[in-house]
């Protein structure tokens, strides 16, 4: 599969053909569980054989051989018992053989395989079941999602960090100091903390689970004990930080620095890291450049589904960075691109997303061609709203979150609402669930579903009910935000959410609406209100960097976060007001009651259970806290071989 790819040019011929998911692949085999149906079924085989064999056979030879037995040769009568006492015998024995092939085969494994997906930056309005604009195609995926059931009431975190530790921990992270709109950049001193040791990898492994990763990691790297292949993975195969080229798989830090962040880890018999050689680095670079990250990915992810040796269950983690930024396409994906779109962002962005959506049709299909596609439960998820406007570095993005306001980064519906949908054994097909459901309530319904209880408190709930029965939400509400550095935090209980503070710089306080087909974010992409949001972004950046500096705030003070004010609080009914359009907060009567009730909930959260940031910001060449500068901490020599690597901790592996 692996091919050697180059950039797209800017101007591409778009096929206006709509792409359909591959039906060439076979269905896995299906197994019936012996207790459910095997005895009676066995039962009822033998009576019809021997009602055809004895009564309804019309043959000379048949009536021969039952007046024998009625009229009686008894030298032959004795003969042919021995005969059908033998017959039986070895039908008995290979009824017994062929179920006892079946159980093993069906019951090898009484926990499902699970592979779960993670897309980088997808917004509500960017994969295709949602998309109201005919911008993007995602056949595979909308196929895939009618197999199962779709996710509409679905919320994540408003940044990729926070939102992968509340994956992964199933807690919020306000919890262990991971909150707020910051993602954790590159070649800082901290990660996802240690005392963090029930995370979900870690929870599928002490259930017997094969484990791996492929992808994104974005939780530290640091130390050895941050990275993914000392939290509970088996192997690892992907990159350290946020973002990075798609060819080249460099990441840009600093604005200037260069470093290739592409890695594999495995470990030796007796569970320590394999430490890769030098050489091993050169090989891996050698094999890389120039090869499209989705491509290796999803290769890497099939690789591995096809080399599982089904001794143990699998649970394969594949967190891609598409659609993430820098908005780097192949023209075989722009083709897919409908003719119409014709903002080069938009194309651009369109493509990625066909990108991810072959990735994962490259996965499925990988798990039927190795018969294991029945039995697997696959989960797809966002880890944030989409990027509607840029830039946070120096590129442009192209989400969009049609209806919903807002976009990365905001607490409105645009940043923390996002696609998502299981498949799987045991799971309705082709529905469509307005549940309450949030990231972090993965942990706990799958540590449920292969009978492992977390020892830790979580903020997830058990969502098997929702999800195996079509029932009702295990969950009321749910926290979106709660950071004292910037002044936000944000609720949703039932059909209202309330926002206290700021939730987002503009332009991403704005509410997209249709304009020709397509969506209006174009609108102002390089003009006053660009500049706007970059001055904006600039501005909040250097909020989290003043406030690093400093210790002194008090966390446990809600006021910190923001009074109760109608300057300071804003209340939406979602149910009728899902664009967040119109603010209900009063001074008086029954919203300021409702308010005050959510208010309520997080000031005791703050109070209680909010612990000390973790900061990580940078200022300049070197990192807070630390004496290192992004010179010390690469490895190796020349553009392409500076590669971040673990440093704090070289001894401890």
């Amino acid at each position: 599969m692996r091919v050697e790819t180059s950039r797209k040019p800017v101007n591409s011929v778009a096929d206006e053909t709509l792409i359909t998911p591959s039906e060439s692949f076979p269905s896995a085999p299906k197994y019936e569980r012996f207790h459910d149906r095997g005895c009676s079924a066995w039962r009822r085989k033998f009576s019809l054989f021997y009602k055809e064999l004895f009564i309804e056979s019309q043959d000379s030879e048949t009536r021969e051989m039952i007046g024998i037995f009625t009229n009686g040769d008894d030298g032959k009568r004795q003969l042919l018992v021995h005969h059908y006492i033998l017959l039986v015998i070895c039908i008995v024995i290979v009824a017994i053989v062929t179920l006892s092939i079946t159980l093993t085969v069906r019951l090898k494994h009484p926990k499902p395989n699970v592979v779960l997906i993670v897309a980088d930056d997808m917004g509500y309005n960017d994969i295709g079941y949602y998309n109201q604009h005919n911008d993007i195609r995602t056949p595979v995926l909308d196929s895939l999602s009618q197999e199962g059931m779709r996710l509409d009431r679905y919320y994540a975190l408003a940044v990729c960090t926070p939102a992968r530790a509340a994956l992964f921990t199933g807690r919020y992270p306000f919890r262990y100091g991971m909150q707020g709109a910051r993602p954790l950049l590159s070649g800082v001193k901290t990660g996802l903390p240690e005392s963090e040791n029930q995370i979900l990898p870690q929870v599928m492994k002490e259930a017997g689970y094969r484990t791996y990763m492929v992808g994104k990691w974005h939780l530290g790297f640091s130390k050895w004990t941050y990275l993914p292949i000392k939290r509970g993975f088996d192997y690892f195969y992907g990159m350290y930080g946020g973002y990075s080229d798609y060819f080249t798989h460099q990441t840009v830090e600093n604005r200037t620095l260069k470093v290739f962040d592409l890695h594999e880890h495995t470990k030796n018999e007796d569970g320590t890291i394999k430490i890769p050689t030098e050489a091993d680095k050169a090989s891996l670079i050698n094999e890389t450049f120039n090869v499209y990250s989705e491509l290796l990915f999803t290769e890497k992810a099939m690789n591995i589904i096809e080399k599982h040796d089904g001794k143990d269950p699998l649970f394969l983690t594949v967190c891609y960075m598409n659609p993430h930024a820098p908005l780097e396409v192949l023209d075989e994906y722009l083709a897919r691109v409908p003719q119409h779109v014709d903002n080069e962002i938009r194309r651009n962005f369109s493509a990625l997303m066909s990108s991810l959506d072959y990735g994962v049709e490259g996965i499925v299909s990988a798990l039927k061609m190795k018969g294991m596609y029945e039995e697997t439960i696959i989960i797809f998820t966002g880890d944030n709203g989409g990027a509607v406007q840029g830039p946070v570095t120096s590129h442009s993005l192209g989400g969009t979150n049609y209806p919903y306001r807002g976009g990365k980064w905001t607490n409105w519906e645009g940043g923390v609402r996002v696609p998502a949908f299981i498949v799987g054994p045991g799971i309705p097909k082709n529905v469509s669930s307005n549940a309450l459901f949030h990231i972090t309530d993965w942990l706990p319904t799958l540590a449920k579903i292969v009978n492992v209880k977390p020892k830790k408190e979580l903020d997830g709930v058990d969502q098997t009910d929702l999800l195996l029965h079509s029932g009702s939400s295990a969950r009321s509400d749910i926290i979106l935000e709660l950071d004292p550095m910037v002044h936000q935090a944000a609720i949703v209980k039932g059909n209202y959410k309330l926002i206290v503070g700021p939730a987002g710089s503009k332009p991403y306080n704005d509410i997209y609406e249709p304009l020709n087909g397509s969506a209006v974010f174009y609108k102002g992409m390089y003009t006053k209100q660009y500049k706007e949001f970059s001055d904006a972004v600039t501005q909040l950046q250097h909020q989290y960097e003043e406030a690093s500096s400093k210790s002194d705030y008090n966390i446990n003070d809600m006021n910190n976060v923001g009074e109760f004010s109608a300057t300071v609080v804003s209340l939406y009914n979602l149910n009728h007001d899902p664009s967040e359009s119109h603010d209900l907060f009063t001074d008086t009567g029954r919203f300021r009651n409702i308010a005050r009730e959510l208010y309520d909930v997080l000031k005791e959260k703050a109070e209680n259970e909010m612990v000390k940031l973790i900061l990580y910001g940078q200022s300049g060449g070197k990192y807070k806290d630390s004496t290192h500068s992004f010179e010390e901490i690469q490895l190796g020599s020349g553009e392409t071989m500076n590669k971040w690597y673990p440093w704090l901790d070289a001894n401890k592996k």
